[in-house]
Formats: structure tokens, sequence, C-alpha cells
């Protein structure tokens, strides 16, 4: 039976099928670089998540055909040294873009509501509450927010996930813009300058991958454009938003609050300076990760390993030419 090395484990569905069409899955004992060199050794496939895979363990798996990541972004694996050892790279598209535009909508509305907020004011101030009016309480701590209808959302990064946002943010009445040098055909206006975009956001959602070119993009003078009425929300990955700026921006109330689901680095630091920022939501990697995107996410990692035992390029292949060779 070939083996097929988990980084992690994936979930449940991705490995039944991979034991259905007989393949030995096997869970790394730990995703240290050691630890994966050892385990990588006699392995046929290897499925990542979000731990780093590097030259040398790559190097170390001597049977390696196929790196399959659990996921839309590779900057964790070593393509290139993939590449030279003759190994294909493929990941899932599209399997959590629901979960992660859904993540987008939920946290708009946590931060324009002020729904932590309330929360907080209502536990801090329990003692106050007999006798008063809860309205009027609202107003005393600054507890109503805004809708969400009219809101001019700037989205970076029209990908699917960019487009599952498109239409959840439309559904809510929002006025959608775009920025994306790749797209073709986009549903939403683009802009062909990412500081033009900046200025008309109510709120900006990142959705691009961490790439040289997106890395560090938007710092202190990015932020600087935006109104301080409005909200960032990084979905996507950390080092994208340069983290000091943006609690030094939230700190000075030059923007009313964000939401980040990804750090740089991962996990993030105990002196990370957005644990202490203001109006910050910060969520553990949760975007794209509901239930029913993990179990469609395993589902075609697997279905991608398969494909590719059986003589077939997989649908989302990173570096297809190993495939040709």
């Amino acid at each position: 039976m070939k083996k097929v090395l988990l980084s992690e484990k994936i979930d449940d569905a991705g490995i039944e099928l991979l034991t259905k069409n007989h393949f030995d899955v096997q869970v790394a004992p730990d995703t240290d670089n050691e630890s994966m060199k050892a385990a990588i050794k006699d392995a046929y496939a290897v499925i990542m998540r979000s731990s780093k895979l590097s030259a040398d363990v790559i190097a170390a798996g001597k049977e390696l055909k196929i790196i399959s990541r659990n996921g839309t972004g590779i900057n964790n694996v070593d393509v290139d040294a993939a590449t030279k050892q003759h190994v294909l790279v493929a990941k899932v598209n599209g399997a959590n873009a629901f979960s992660v535009a859904e993540y987008v909508m939920t946290t708009m509305l946590l931060l324009s509501r002020r729904i932590n907020k309330s929360d907080n004011a209502l536990r801090t101030h329990k003692a106050e509450l007999s006798g008063t009016s809860l309205p009027g309480f609202s107003t005393t701590y600054e507890l109503n927010g805004h809708e969400l209808r009219g809101k001019t959302l700037a989205i970076l990064g029209l990908g699917k996930i960019g487009q599952q946002l498109v239409t959840l943010a439309e559904a809510f009445g929002m006025h959608v813009i775009g920025y994306d040098p790749y797209i073709k055909n986009s549903p939403v206006k683009l802009y062909a300058e990412l500081n033009d975009i900046y200025p008309l956001a109510d709120f900006l959602s990142v959705n691009m991958p961490l790439t040289p070119e997106t890395k560090n993009m938007i710092t202190t003078k990015e932020l600087s454009l935006m109104k301080p009425t409005a909200y960032i929300i990084n979905s996507a990955r950390g080092g994208i938003i340069n983290e000091p700026d943006l609690a030094d921006a939230l700190n000075h109330d030059q923007l009313a609050g964000a939401a980040i689901d990804s750090f740089n680095p991962e996990p993030p630091a105990p002196d990370n300076p957005l644990f202490t920022s203001k109006n910050t939501v910060l969520t553990s990697h949760i975007a794209g990760t509901t239930k029913e995107a993990n179990a469609a996410l395993g589902i075609g990692a697997a279905q991608t390993i398969i494909d590719f035992s059986n003589g077939k390029l997989p649908q989302f292949p990173v570096n297809p030419d190993v495939f040709a060779n």
C-alpha cells in the first residue's frame, strides 16, 4: 500500500476516501523538521495543512511523488524544492470559499454593530442596570452601531472567495468595489491602483495570497489613506498587513476597527501588538475551517492524490510541468 503522510490530521471524510482507495494513511507525530523528515522517508504522498514543508524535509522523501495542500495557499510549501525533486504540488481551490466569505460578513457585522463592545459593557456594568433603560444604557456607552446597507466594501482579491463575498455583501445592500490585477471578468468595478481604493472603503477585506508582491502591502502609508470610520478584515494571510502599523493606527483612532484571522508569524507571539490594539477582533485562523469546509478540503486533498495515482493530472496543480515530465 502506498503511504500518505498527513502533516496534521485532516477531516475524517478525506481519510476515509484515501483508505477506501487502498492508501495507508498515517499522521506525522509532530510538524517540526526532524519529525517530518523521519515520517516522510517512505511516503508516496503528503498532505499539508498550515505547517511548513521545507526543502530539507522534501529532500528526505525519497519515495515522494506528490504534495497535496489541504487548502488554497501554498506559501508554506517550498515549491521550488519540490519541482527540483520532480514532486508535483497541487492544492484545493474554492472548497472553503463560502466559509471565508461568511467569516468576513460575520466580522463586519460584529464590528459595525459593536457586538463585542455591548457584551463587555453589559457584563462590566451589570450592577448599574436595575431600573435603567437599555436603550439609554446603549446611548451612554456608545453601543449603537451602523448598518452594512449602503456602505462600501472594497475587496482586495477577486478569486473564488472574493466573488462569493460579493454575492453576500450585495445581499446586504452594500456597494462593492475591488482590486485584482489578474482577474479577467469581475462582477464589480475594479480599480487599477490600490491607493485609489483605500479612501473609498468603509470596509476593506483582504483576500489575496501572500507573495513577494503582497508582503507588507498595507503599512502606515496605506492605512493613512483610509477613513477613520473604516474597518479592515484580513482573512487571507499574515504578512500582507504590517501588524505593528495596523495596531498603531487602531490605537490612534485612525481606523474604527479590525478583524484579523491570520498572523505573521503564526501563531502570533505573546508581544504581538494586535493583542492590545483597540476595537480588534482576533480569531485563530478559523475563517476557512467550518465543519463543512474542512470536509470539502479533506475530500479535495485526498482526491488530488487519488487522481495522481491513477495517472490523471489533479484539478489544481501548482507546478504542472512536473507531471508532464
